[in-house]
């Protein structure tokens, strides 16, 4: 069995983070939010913010920007300083009707097996006339460095939280297509319109697209307790078997847009 100190596996997942993953996700972020009309000074919310993506392009937009997520870890890793930080539950969320005028949930309520309450959570704390914009992947969002980083740390002895696996089979699916989106709207008796965007960030090579994938917190935690030669190796093998010219990555992405 593998140990590792619990500072050493968030300072190296904090850094696979800036690596890998918070390239692909700040270019998907710009694109949605720059989306949005009248983010310049508006008061928004970046519900279940993660590691900061979403909200970071919220500020450089001129937004003031109040970061959510119910684990406070996440901020750990944050990008640039947000001007306030809660910690907190999607579907019971701690602020009053109506107090900001943009919510961006990005890729979050899609880890919820209720996303409907999770929109209308997101709906009564937006103003009349505000917008609420929640994305989640698409069934068709693939790329074969996912089978590839994967088939390489399964070689190594990883295998995939099964709380994550569950969110995967259970709650993702909720929101992965149009249909689907719509019919979550139905049923929390909203008004909204989902649509399939493809997103591309075409500027990453093959080394890019290994760290991409090897710095998302399912596989980062493993990847911090190998050592730098079982590191280097896992990079070589997932190389091979991506090969050194892949297809541009174009993430699939539902994105449905509410206006309060």
């Amino acid at each position: 069995m593998r140990t590792v100190r619990t500072d050493d596996s968030q300072g190296y997942s904090a850094e696979a983070w800036k690596a890998g993953p918070e390239r692909v996700y700040a270019q998907m972020a710009e694109e949605i939010v720059g989306g949005i009309p009248s983010v310049d000074g508006a008061r928004a919310l970046d519900l279940g913010a993660g590691t900061g993506a979403a909200g970071a392009v919220l500020m450089r937009h001129g937004a003031l920007v109040t970061a959510l997520d119910i684990a406070p870890d996440m901020f750990a890793c944050d990008t640039p300083a947000r001007p306030r930080r809660v910690v907190g539950d999607a579907l019971a969320l701690p602020f009053r009707d109506g107090c900001f005028d943009v919510v961006v949930a990005a890729f979050s309520l899609n880890h919820l097996y209720d996303p409907a309450g999770g929109m209308k959570e997101a709906c009564r704390t937006t103003r009349y006339g505000g917008r609420v914009v929640v994305t989640a992947y698409a069934s068709v969002d693939d790329h074969p460095v996912k089978a590839a980083v994967a088939t390489a740390a399964f070689e190594l002895g990883w295998t995939p939280a099964s709380a994550m696996n569950d969110i995967r089979l259970g709650a993702m699916p909720k929101l992965q297509t149009v249909q689907r989106a719509a019919a979550k709207l139905r049923v929390a008796g909203l008004e909204g319109t989902p649509e399939l965007v493809r997103i591309a960030v075409p500027e990453l090579d093959a080394d890019d697209l290994i760290a991409w994938r090897l710095g998302m917190a399912d596989i980062a935690l493993f990847v911090s307790q190998l050592s730098v030669d079982e590191r280097r190796r896992l990079c070589r093998r997932a190389l091979d078997l991506l090969g050194p010219q892949p297809p541009p990555l174009v993430r699939s992405v539902i994105v449905i847009t509410i206006v309060a």
